[in-house]
């Protein structure tokens, strides 16, 4: 890994979400890499200290910037978001997710039926062509949670696990908070 700083530090954000190629840079709170050999599920984590700057090469299933809102106590249904990456050789398809302490959790998207919004569950699951990204957003593609048993605080993490059609299987902490609070901690989940 080598140090980026200043506007280096912005240009090379921006082409990761952009163009998904290349390295890129984060700082912030907390930033954490997965990595294992595209055959093996198993990830190890490397954490960052506060505010260090660093880049990496893009390599594997990415899940970039994942958050979901906070839970007020008894609500039991959240959503989440992500930007979806794959920097691998072949296509990858995600077909479900699992986390502890949820019941089930679903792709959804929003569709127009008949001039109204509506919610529906993704049939076959969200294909990633080769340094291909899917964005998961509100208003858009996303993650549903399905009897979630506790509430989730600001600020706090839920560890996430993204399954792939190939087998694949990929661990994310969705940071709990707003989008802002998303993007000062760089989350970034390899395969």
């Amino acid at each position: 890994m080598r140090p980026t700083h200043g506007p280096a530090l912005a240009t090379a954000i921006a082409l990761s979400l952009a163009a998904c190629s290349g390295s890129h840079g984060s700082g912030g709170d907390a930033a954490h890499e997965a990595h294992a050999a595209a055959a093996a599920p198993a990830a190890g984590q490397e954490a960052h200290a506060h505010g260090e700057a660093h880049a990496a090469a893009h390599v594997g299933l990415m899940a970039h910037q994942p958050w979901s809102r906070p839970l007020a106590p008894g609500a039991t249904v959240a959503a989440g978001y992500m930007h979806l990456m794959n920097h691998t050789t072949q296509p990858e398809t995600l077909v479900g997710a699992r986390a502890e302490g949820v019941e089930r959790i679903e792709i959804h998207d929003m569709v127009e039926v008949d001039g109204v919004m509506q919610m529906r569950p993704v049939e076959g699951g969200v294909p990633l062509a080769v340094d291909g990204m899917a964005a998961f957003q509100p208003g858009g593609r996303h993650l549903m949670f399905f009897g979630v048993s506790r509430s989730w605080a600001e600020g706090e993490t839920v560890p996430v696990t993204l399954v792939f059609e190939s087998g694949a299987e990929v661990a994310v902490e969705f940071r709990i908070g707003t989008p802002a609070e998303a993007e000062g901690s760089d989350e970034h989940a390899h395969h």
